[in-house]
């Protein structure tokens, strides 16, 4: 029987917090069907959920350039970035 020594301790949101952002599939995992059926332009999503698209343009402010002049380019960019996170996800 070997014995473990634990010397150092690291909390495990400490290192992922460092090194891994959250991605879509993680941060909205319970509204991936809803995502899908946007990327697929099923739906609209900002007439269907207003609330997730805004957290989504939070989420993609980032990446991506939002003018706010144009909403249509803008909900079409965040669609595309939705659609290439999705992207062989089951």
């Amino acid at each position: 029987m070997q014995r473990l020594d634990f010397i150092i301790s690291i909390p495990y949101n400490i290192c992922v917090n460092n090194y891994r952002a959250m991605t879509l599939t993680t941060k909205f995992k319970k509204d991936l069907n809803i995502l899908r059926a946007a990327a697929n332009k099923e739906i609209f999503l900002d007439v269907k959920n207003p609330k997730l698209y805004k957290k989504l343009k939070r989420y993609y402010k980032d990446e991506v350039n939002l003018t706010g002049e144009d909403p249509d380019a803008d909900y079409n960019t965040i669609m595309e970035c939705i659609a290439d996170d999705l992207i062989g996800v089951i």
